[in-house]
């Protein structure tokens, strides 16, 4: 022990100067979606259409995978022209339970709920398009109101609830 206090390094920090504060408080910059947004037309599967300025989470791009190169693609929302969804498919599905706790043998409840699994077709500026899967909060300020749509790839509804009461973002033009 007596090695290592008789070896310790002498501080590199200085004490502040007499006129100067011990802390400072960091400066917020205001990096919201005013910075990155762009004036969009959000289409809905019912036909619903929400128009004003379309942002995604701040400092951070679209992700989307593409299985054409087996990876991901980062795309800033101020590059892409139209975002379309592909129905991949959408049904139906039985809800399951299990027979007792900590049984493995399910027993169909007789209620069903719809699911739906999409992917999108990006366009970009430049005519190029991504088609794949993609996980993205999109914000929409309009009206006063920021209103939030998610792209996903896969949706769920509640029991009981039917396949045209599961809403989707079917389309998003920007620049509009």
């Amino acid at each position: 022990m007596d090695f290592f206090l008789n070896t310790a390094a002498t501080p590199v920090t200085q004490p502040a100067a007499a006129d100067e504060p011990a802390t400072r408080p960091a400066v917020l910059e205001n990096k919201g979606a005013a910075i990155d947004s762009v004036p969009a037309a959000l289409t809905l599967n019912n036909g619903t259409t929400v128009k004003g300025n379309a942002s995604t989470t701040p400092d951070k791009p679209i992700r989307i995978w593409d299985p054409s190169i087996k990876d991901y693609r980062d795309v800033p929302i101020t590059l892409i022209k139209s975002i379309t969804a592909v129905v991949n498919w959408e049904r139906d599905e039985p809800e399951w339970t299990f027979k007792e706790s900590g049984s493995d043998i399910k027993i169909y409840t007789g209620k069903t709920y719809p699911a739906r699994e999409t992917s999108y077709v990006f366009v970009l500026s430049n005519d190029e398009k991504i088609t794949g899967d993609v996980a993205a909060p999109i914000y929409i300020e309009g009206d006063g109101k920021t209103r939030t749509y998610v792209l996903h790839k896969r949706d769920k509804g509640e029991i009981g609830q039917k396949l045209g009461d599961l809403l989707y973002v079917k389309k998003i033009e920007f620049g509009k």
